[in-house]
């Protein structure tokens, strides 16, 4: 095991018989595969074994049966399932009880193209990730197909497209949600500063919207959906509110009906009429009137 997983100090369970069967196979230069069934055994890699000029790697690693317990930075204890993101630059325990059987990635740092720091973040955020269902059913189907593409060419391209895999994963799990989350908050409150200095133009539309920020309709779309809004309510609610202001402080003769309903991004002054009566419950000019009444009172 020593050799063919990594550096390590291994201990087997001394009671009773026995038992380990290890199963290896290399993805081409990208990565390699490795599956381990034993009646129990102990990995202990330490400071002494990350000396020697071995290659960074990082281990991907799901434990299939049985029950196993690793200590490696703040890692939680993982499910039988789950996947489990070791960095091989730092020392680690793993332990597997009788009757276990652990399936592990090997990959070069190198190859993922990704910081320490970044792979060391993702570590304890895996679950997070919209890709961990799909990575660890991926590393299942490799392992069927494992013994029929060793030999073949198509294992370069399996392993490529494995760290691809992996890559993204890790990516994805080290941006927090709360880096996400901010991010999108960021962008919606340019979003809606850029549409208030807009509103007046009859052709500011979610099309127009979208390609000033360099998002795509959907995206921008998303964005409103997950504050219950929606964007054209939004631009109507903005703009009707902006007309009852006009109508509210200028008077009947220096403002027409029309002139605010242009003013505010209505191309037909009929349309506006319906929708401010379907908002307030009066038409423009009744409003309009009723607010140059209470302040003549005043």
């Amino acid at each position: 095991m020593t050799s063919k997983v990594v550096p390590s100090q291994v201990d087997v369970e001394a009671r009773g018989e026995v038992r380990a069967r290890i199963h290896g196979w290399q993805l081409g230069t990208s990565a390699r595969l490795a599956h381990v069934a034993s009646s129990g055994h102990r990995v202990v890699r330490r400071a002494r074994h990350l000396r020697g000029g071995a290659e960074e790697q990082i281990s991907l690693a799901i434990q299939l049966i049985g029950r196993g317990s690793l200590t490696h930075r703040d890692l939680s204890p993982a499910r039988t399932g789950d996947l489990q993101l070791v960095d091989l630059t730092s020392p680690f325990e793993f332990t597997a009880w009788p009757a276990s059987a652990t399936q592990s990635l090997y990959v070069d740092v190198a190859q993922l193209g990704l910081p320490v720091d970044v792979i060391r973040t993702a570590a304890p955020r895996l679950r997070n990730s919209p890709l961990h269902e799909l990575t660890r059913a991926h590393l299942g189907h490799v392992r069927q197909v494992a013994d029929a593409v060793e030999t073949c060419p198509s294992a370069a391209m399996l392993g490529v497209a494995t760290v691809e895999l992996v890559r993204a994963l890790i990516a994805s799990a080290a941006e927090s949600r709360h880096q996400r989350q901010t991010a999108a908050e960021s962008l919606t409150a340019r979003i809606t500063a850029y549409m208030r200095l807009h509103l007046g133009e009859v052709d500011l539309d979610p099309a127009r919207i979208a390609a000033e920020h360099n998002i795509s309709v959907r995206y921008l779309h998303l964005l409103f959906a997950e504050r219950n809004l929606s964007v054209r309510r939004w631009l109507m609610r903005e703009r009707l509110e902006g007309a009852r202001r006009t109508l509210t402080t200028a008077g009947p003769r220096r403002t027409s009906i029309a002139g605010v309903a242009r003013q505010w991004g209505f191309a037909d002054p009929g349309h506006f009429a319906k929708r401010f009566r379907a908002a307030y419950g009066m038409s423009p000019r009744e409003w309009q009137q009723l607010a140059a009444a209470t302040d003549g009172r005043r």
